[in-house]
């Protein structure tokens, strides 16, 4: 039985790609938003799929924990270090309670926790929560992780949490630095810059036309693979540096990594979704219409369903099979 089988084939495929190259030590840490977006995409592709009674078992999981999640409530009165201590405490122990936690906790083999995520923008202080999968022996403790998200929101420095960030997740030094000091006032923004070197292999009328399910993501990013861009597209959260040769570099050993272990099919739209999940997020940032929120699950095409499903049930689709 395979390491991805054994490790890493019951979380969602996207989740499950990117913490096999943790245990493999080729990235350093790896996580997951935990938002309403991830709990609709995971609905909505055990709705689309054919039902098992491991992913009837699933859909119980995340349904609670969606409920459970849409419920949560943070209130405090003031900006202060205090205050967000205080309130993080009583956020983590509710997110803890969580059965999506617990089975994402339960189901890999190394570190795995829970913690709030605290964002400061234009004077206001949002949240979320986000989960965080490590080696036992590179693991941080989550006060440790928690500690500089507050400092970063009262002292209103979130360059230095996100270059904290990317260390926590392996990025390329050059990458984290070049996105954390970029000035969004004076120039393009970085995501914006990041994804220009894919641009023009990115179906964009599609995309915000808002493809059928239907639609494959190969087709909405024809001839991607002809550009080696798309190797610094490694993970859907990491903005490289256009044109940076270290990111490319680590993308494709992280690419030849994965079809060891997996499908070369699997792991060219694990790259697409990716790539594609990238540009739409940083057309977000130049929008007019106000919209900010995670592509929609679907958006991207069917396989950007399937990627919510856990990995052992995506490789046994048809297109996966070898």
């Amino acid at each position: 039985m395979s390491l991805s089988e054994t490790a890493v084939g019951a979380l969602p495929t996207f989740a499950a790609l990117d913490s096999y190259l943790v245990l493999e030590q080729r990235r350093t840490g790896s996580s997951i938003q935990l938002d309403e977006s991830y709990f609709r995409g995971q609905t909505r592709a055990i709705d689309a799929f054919e039902t098992t009674a491991a992913l009837d078992k699933r859909r119980t999981i995340v349904s609670q924990s969606r409920q459970l999640y849409n419920g949560i409530q943070i209130d405090f009165d003031s900006l202060s270090r205090e205050t967000l201590e205080t309130a993080s405490a009583s956020f983590r122990r509710l997110l803890q309670q969580l059965p999506e936690v617990r089975y994402l906790k339960q189901q890999f083999p190394a570190t795995c926790f829970v913690i709030p995520e605290w964002i400061r923008s234009d004077g206001a202080v949002d949240y979320g929560a986000r989960i965080y999968f490590f080696r036992e022996e590179s693991a941080p403790t989550p006060d440790e992780i928690l500690q500089r998200n507050i400092e970063a929101v009262v002292s209103d420095t979130r360059a230095d949490f996100e270059r904290y960030q990317g260390w926590l997740h392996g990025y390329p030094d050059c990458c984290v630095d070049w996105f954390s000091t970029h000035d969004r006032q004076q120039t393009t923004a970085p995501e914006v810059a990041a994804v220009d070197p894919i641009a023009d292999c990115i179906d964009d009328d599609a995309l915000r036309a808002g493809p059928p399910v239907s639609a494959s993501v190969g087709e909405l990013t024809d001839g991607l693979f002809e550009t080696p861009a798309v190797y610094g597209f490694f993970t859907r959260e990491f903005f490289p540096e256009p044109n940076c040769g270290r990111a490319r570099r680590d993308g494709l050993s992280m690419y030849d990594a994965l079809c060891e272990e997996f499908p070369d099919a699997l792991v060219e739209d694990f790259f697409r979704l990716n790539a594609a999940w990238s540009y739409l997020m940083a057309q977000a940032t130049i929008s007019t219409t106000g919209r900010s929120e995670r592509p929609a699950p679907g958006s991207l095409g069917r396989e950007q369903l399937l990627f919510y499903l856990p990995l052992s049930s995506t490789e046994s689709v048809s297109k996966y099979v070898t």
